[in-house]
C-alpha cells in the first residue's frame, strides 16, 4: 500500500517522514489500545474493593517495570532487531490482557491482577520505543527534531487524548470491561499499521559482543560519559509532572471549590495544547539547536506554570481560566522537552544504541519519580508544598540541560576559541590542527546513510567514499594552515572555498 508523492511531499515538509507514515499511525492506534485504561484503573480497582496501599503498588510496579523496559529497548534492538522487539511487545500484550480479562478481575485476585498488569506494562515500551530507536537511525539530522516531535504528537495523542476522552464515551454503552476488551482490537490494529502496511527498512549495526557485554556496556556508559548520565535525569524530569500532578492537584484544589470533574476538563484540554506545541518546538529545536531550546523553554515554562498552579488559586480563588493558564504554560514548556529525542542520541554517535536506552530509562523513569516527590513532600508540606517541590525541579531540568553539548558542539567550541586567540594577526595554523583520520570516522558514525535495498558491496563502497572524501576535505583545509587570518569570517570563506580532487 502506497503514499502518494503528494502525500509524501506534503507530510515531509512538515518534518513527519512519509516513508513511515503507516507505522506513525500504527503507533497512535497501538498507545491508544495498550494504555486505553491509564486514566481510570486506579478508580476501577477502588471501586471494586481494593485499598489504596493495595492500588498504589499495581502501579508501582507497573512504572518500574516501565522504566526497565524503555531503558532495555536501546540496546535490545541492537541485539535482536527493531521489527522483533515490535512484535515481541505485541505478543506480550495479549499474554497480559488476556488472563486479566478472563481470570484476574472476574475473580477479584489481587495477585494476578499485579502479575497480569505487570506482564502488560511490557508491551507499550517495547512497541513504542523499539519505533523511536527506528526513527534516530532513518530520518535525517536536519528534521530529526521535528520527527521526533511527531513521535510524541502520536504517542501522547493516543495516551493522553483520545483515550480517555472515547473511554468517558464508551462506559455507558460498554462499561469499563468492555473498554478494555475493545483495546484489544485497537493493539492488533495498530500492530498491523505499523508491521505489516509500514515497508520500510533500516539497518542497524550489529553488535558483535555477547548480550550480557552489551547491557553492562549500557549501564557503563552513563558514567563513564556523564553527559549522557546527566540526560538521564533531565528526560526523568521531563515529565515528572504529568506523573505528579494526577495525584496532588485533585487534593490541592479541592481546597478552592475545584470538582474532580473541572479539574480533569481542563487536563485534558491542555494536553491538546501540548499536542500542537510538539510540533512548534521540533521546528525551533531544528533551527537553533536542541540543546538551546530545552535550556531556553522546556524546564523554565514547566516551572513557571507549576508556581502559577499554586498561586493563582492562592489569589483569585476558584478561577477555570487562571488555573488553565497556568497548565497551559506548563503544557508548552512540556513540549519543548521534545527535541531531547534528538538530542541524547546524538551525545554517543557512537553508541547510538545506548544513548537511546538512556533517552528511554528516563522516559520510563518518570512513571514513578513524579509520585515519588508528591509522597516525599506531601506529608511535612502538604499538596501545595509537593506543587513548589515539583517547580522547583523542572528549573533544575532547564540548567541541567544547558550541559547536555554533544561532541560537535564541543568541537566547534574549541575551534572558535582559536580562531579568537588569531585576532591579532596570529597564525591560524599555531591555532588549528584538525586530525583527519578522526574527523572522518566522526563523520562516518554520526551520519545516517539510506542503505534499503543495496547489496553488502554497495553498502561497503558508500560508507568508504564518505571517509574519503571527508580525509581528502581536512588534509586540503590542514594543507593550508600556514595562512593568517584576523577574522572568524575568513575561515567560514576558506571551507566554503576548498576545492579537491577525488
Amino acid at each position: 500500500m502506497q503514499i502518494s508523492n503528494e502525500k509524501e511531499d506534503i507530510f515531509d515538509r512538515i518534518g513527519l517522514p512519509s516513508k513511515l507514515i503507516w507505522a506513525f499511525i500504527g503507533l497512535l492506534v497501538f498507545i491508544l489500545g495498550a494504555t486505553i485504561e491509564s486514566s481510570w484503573f486506579s478508580s476501577y480497582l477502588s471501586g471494586v474493593g481494593f485499598g489504596a496501599a493495595q492500588v498504589s503498588l499495581v502501579f508501582t510496579i507497573y512504572g518500574v517495570v516501565v522504566a526497565l523496559v524503555s531503558w532495555f529497548t536501546g540496546i535490545g534492538t541492537q541485539i535482536w532487531g527493531i521489527r522483533k522487539l515490535m512484535w515481541l511487545g505485541t505478543i506480550l500484550y495479549f499474554v497480559g490482557s488476556i488472563p486479566l480479562l478472563l481470570i484476574a478481575l472476574p475473580m477479584k485476585s489481587y495477585i494476578l491482577i499485579l502479575l497480569c498488569y505487570a506482564i502488560r506494562a511490557l508491551a507499550y515500551p517495547l512497541f513504542a520505543y523499539s519505533f523511536l530507536v527506528w526513527i534516530n537511525y532513518s530520518v535525517k539530522k536536519e528534521v530529526l527534531a521535528r520527527a521526533t516531535a511527531w513521535f510524541w504528537i502520536f504517542f501522547g495523542g493516543g495516551m493522553t487524548i483520545i483515550g480517555p476522552y472515547l473511554s468517558s464515551a464508551l462506559f455507558p454503552i460498554v462499561g469499563r470491561v468492555g473498554v478494555l476488551y475493545l483495546g484489544l482490537a485497537f493493539v492488533l490494529i495498530g500492530a498491523f499499521c505499523s508491521l505489516i502496511l509500514n515497508h520500510d527498512h533500516v539497518t542497524l549495526p550489529k553488535s558483535q559482543q555477547p548480550p550480557m557485554k552489551d547491557f553492562t556496556d549500557g549501564i557503563l556508559i552513563m558514567f563513564k560519559r556523564p553527559r549522557l548520565g546527566l540526560s538521564v535525569i533531565v528526560k526523568t524530569i521531563n515529565d515528572i509532572g504529568k506523573f505528579g500532578y494526577v495525584i496532588v492537584m485533585p487534593l490541592y484544589l479541592k481546597q478552592f471549590g475545584f470538582s474532580t470533574s473541572e479539574w480533569l476538563t481542563v487536563w485534558g484540554s491542555i494536553n491538546i495544547v501540548n499536542i500542537f506545541a510538539n510540533y512548534v518546538f521540533g521546528y525551533i529545536g531544528d533551527k537553533i539547536g536542541w540543546r538551546k531550546t530545552v535550556t531556553y523553554f522546556a524546564g523554565t515554562l514547566c516551572g513557571v506554570g507549576t508556581f502559577g498552579m499554586y498561586l493563582m488559586p492562592k489569589m483569585f480563588g476558584h478561577s477555570i481560566p487562571l488555573l488553565f493558564l497556568s497548565l497551559c504554560l506548563y503544557a508548552i514548556g512540556l513540549s519543548a522537552f521534545g527535541p531531547l529525542s534528538a538530542l541524547i542520541p546524538n551525545l554517543a554517535p557512537d553508541k547510538k544504541g545506548a544513548a537511546i536506552s538512556a533517552l528511554n530509562l528516563g522516559s520510563g523513569m518518570s512513571n514513578f519519580v513524579g509520585p515519588l516527590i508528591v509522597s516525599i513532600f506531601i506529608g511535612p508540606f502538604g499538596s501545595g508544598g509537593a506543587l513548589i517541590a515539583i517547580g522547583v525541579v523542572y528549573l533544575l531540568g532547564s540548567f541541567l540541560a544547558s550541559f547536555l553539548k554533544t561532541p560537535e558542539e564541543l568541537a566547534g567550541h574549541k575551534s572558535v576559541k582559536h580562531i579568537a586567540e588569531t585576532k591579532n594577526n596570529v597564525s591560524i595554523s599555531n591555532a588549528i590542527s584538525i586530525d583527519a583520520e578522526k574527523f572522518s570516522l566522526s563523520v562516518l558514525n554520526s551520519s545516517v546513510l539510506n542503505v534499503q535495498g543495496m547489496t553488502d558491496e554497495e553498502i561497503a563502497k558508500k560508507k568508504l567514499k564518505l571517509y574519503l572524501v571527508s580525509h581528502l576535505l581536512i588534509d586540503r583545509f590542514n594543507c593550508l594552515e600556514n595562512q593568517s587570518f584576523s577574522d572568524p569570517e575568513e575561515v567560514d570563506n576558506l571551507i566554503t572555498n576548498i576545492k579537491f580532487t577525488r
